[in-house]
């Protein structure tokens, strides 16, 4: 595989995640990137040198930051993920209106017209008027009384009217209680969850941007390599003209030309490949170029001390952490179900019949007491189910911190790696151009073959090549090492 192949699978295959945590300047820790940071060192910059516009894609469109980009990720019409993750804290704050709603009063209002196919009055005596003689007795002798005056009592009307309002209020339902406690730590598990992740979604454009970089400098790179294989190949052809050397000189180095000028698309294809996945994760649509970041500030400490802070700071962590406690609630609500639950509820009531009582309004309040005696084992095997979440919360918790301590281990040992390879590389680059240069001075003093010539022109590419990517993996490293400790991005979202 080429240099060029080699970087530009480098760069596809480095991890963008689906989001970075905004703290106080200290020893350890990480400002998000667009933020002025201080250099290291032994870190360099991966500067961008001077190569024809038309070599370079985009070379003439503005230049956009690595901050103006996540300014735009986040602006309206950005990362839509960004926009996920908003309306998630949105519904997790429903969930907890939700929760109250089983305790509050609830009032319920209804109006009621009815057609009858008939019309019924029944009548009935006026107690209030007194009854008098018939003039008729019974067969014992009693004087059989009739009342004074009979009223008609509507029954059924042909239009019928009525109104209810009814209000109902639970005043002892001890599952509830915790149902709300559960739900407000949900918000803060939800707001937890959505940092992290939005923090990913931004070490990703981080990473993707840094790998754009590295591309425009490997065009440069693989241009100054195009320009060296042309000049040979012009030397090469004058000498065979000349007859001072055979023909396959000439068309070894018109070989190597054609193969830099390869190596030259390929480069130019990865760039533009990662503005595009910067245009796919920030929502920017128009033509933009790139210009070398601060370089990243890696967190310092020892291995200890940065476990330590990982799990501490850790936003997924604390979601983790916060989901044994909402698994509690659960548990205990499930315990309380075995508790009697008591509950108020009033009417008011309108009629446009008065019926036996000569109102047409009603009213009544009663207090009900209920207490579920059996229910088919159906509570045993709910709190069966919670103590098992609670146990499998537990479990993902203590997973979930080995992991950290994993990760925090696993970046410190790449970001020395990386910044060990750098420095192997920047020496094998400059013995490289130091050999191409004694070479290329025996060639033309007839001691060093053409083939000799060659070899140390692919070897200063591939060492420059080898130069710029480790300078990108000394980058990443650190952002990565940031983002193992939780020192990376915002401390809450949104």
């Amino acid at each position: 595989m080429s240099p060029v192949r080699t970087l530009v699978a480098s760069l596809l295959l480095a991890p963008l995640p689906a989001l970075a945590q905004e703290t106080p300047p200290s020893q350890v820790g990480n400002q998000e990137p667009g933020s002025p940071a201080v250099q290291e060192e032994n870190v360099p910059n991966l500067e961008i040198g001077t190569t024809p516009a038309d070599v370079i894609p985009d070379a003439g469109a503005r230049v956009m930051t690595l901050e103006e980009l996540l300014q735009r990720a986040e602006s309206a019409g950005g990362n839509q993920n960004l926009v996920v993750l908003r309306e998630q804290i949105v519904q997790a704050n429903d969930n907890v209106t939700r929760a109250w709603s089983t305790i509050l009063p609830n009032v319920n209002a209804a109006v009621t017209y009815t057609r009858n196919s008939h019309a019924a009055a029944i009548p009935f005596p006026n107690f209030a008027a007194g009854f008098q003689p018939s003039g008729q007795t019974t067969p014992g002798g009693a004087d059989i009384l009739v009342p004074v005056e009979t009223l008609d009592i509507t029954i059924t009307q042909l239009n019928q009217w009525s109104a209810a309002a009814t209000a109902s209020m639970p005043l002892l339902i001890m599952p509830a209680y915790y149902g709300i406690a559960a739900a407000k730590e949900g918000v803060t598990a939800a707001e937890q969850t959505t940092t992290f992740n939005r923090n990913e979604i931004v070490l990703g454009i981080a990473q993707a941007y840094y790998g754009a970089v590295a591309s425009r400098r490997l065009i440069e790179v693989s241009y100054s390599q195009v320009q060296v294989q042309k000049e040979q190949e012009r030397v090469a052809k004058a000498q065979f003209e000349a007859g001072q050397v055979p023909k396959v000189n000439w068309l070894r180095a018109s070989v190597a030309r054609i193969s830099a000028e390869q190596d030259l698309v390929r480069a130019q294809n990865s760039f533009v490949s990662t503005k595009l996945a910067l245009q796919q994760l920030t929502g920017v649509q128009e033509a933009f170029d790139v210009v070398a970041p601060a370089p990243v500030e890696a967190p310092e400490g020892a291995v200890d001390e940065l476990v330590q802070v990982g799990l501490e700071s850790r936003q997924d962590l604390a979601a983790s952490r916060t989901a044994v406690q909402i698994a509690k609630r659960v548990v205990q609500s499930n315990y309380w179900q075995f508790a009697p639950v008591i509950a108020a509820q009033g009417t008011y009531s309108w009629a446009n019949i008065t019926g036996f009582t000569g109102s047409q309004t009603n009213w009544n309040v009663m207090i009900t007491a209920s207490l579920n005696i059996f229910d088919g084992g159906l509570r045993y095997a709910n709190i069966r189910d919670a103590r098992s979440q609670e146990r499998q919360a537990v479990a993902q918790n203590i997973s979930l911190a080995r992991t950290v301590k994993q990760d925090v281990e696993t970046s410190l040992l790449n970001l020395e790696s990386a910044r060990a390879n750098l420095v192997k590389a920047e020496e094998q680059s400059r013995l490289a151009d130091e050999n191409a240069t004694l070479v290329r001075a025996q060639y033309d003093a007839g001691v060093a073959t053409y083939l000799d010539v060659v070899d140390a022109l692919n070897a200063l590419f591939a060492s420059q090549v080898s130069a710029v990517t480790n300078e990108l993996n000394v980058q990443v490293a650190s952002l990565q090492l940031s983002r193992a400790i939780g020192k990376f991005g915002v401390s809450q979202f949104p």
